[in-house]
């Protein structure tokens, strides 16, 4: 729950599993029994074994939760960074360090999400994607550009090209 507190998840995203909801009703199981375990020294032995259990369930929600977030998180994160580049000068810099560092990006923009291009540009030239919505934002596109050179000089492609060969499947 903390986790999902400090990454702002639940305002963010639309994502409220029910697991989350399991864990709150849980932990305040476990607090309850904290309290009762105080000012009832008769019931102590089946309240520790409830308050253990109840936060036990909580604490197995909640790493569940954990897992099934991380990545979408780190994702986040990464996006965050281009997203701090308001200039081009600033988005061709970044560019010179992903190809140094071999982490290019891509930014999509449109309404829909390509999954197909993910998959190739993942695959076959190491290039993570990102969906960018219908906005186009200038800063992106400078990017964008340079990664178009970069397919055509390394590897004699267009991104044209590629949709081409995912239309043709």
């Amino acid at each position: 729950m903390i986790y999902y507190n400090d990454k702002y998840v639940l305002t963010e995203t639309s994502f409220d599993p029910i697991e989350l909801k399991y864990s709150k009703w849980f932990f305040a199981i476990g607090i309850l029994c904290v309290g009762i375990y105080f000012f009832n020294k008769n019931l102590r032995n089946i309240i520790t074994k409830i308050m253990f259990g109840a936060f036990g369930i909580c604490l197995a929600l909640n790493l569940f939760l954990y897992i099934q977030t991380y990545k979408s998180v780190q994702i986040q994160k990464r996006y965050d960074e281009y997203y701090e580049l308001k200039t081009c000068e600033k988005m061709e810099e970044r560019f010179a360090t992903d190809l140094q560092n071999g982490e290019i990006k891509y930014f999509q923009f449109g309404i829909g999400y390509d999954v197909e291009l993910e998959k190739i540009l993942e695959k076959k030239y190491d290039i993570e994607m990102f969906g960018m919505g219908c906005m186009i934002q200038s800063e992106f596109e400078c990017y964008n550009k340079l990664v178009y050179k970069y397919l055509k000089e390394s590897h004699n492609e267009s991104i044209n090209d590629i949709y081409r060969k995912i239309d043709n499947e």
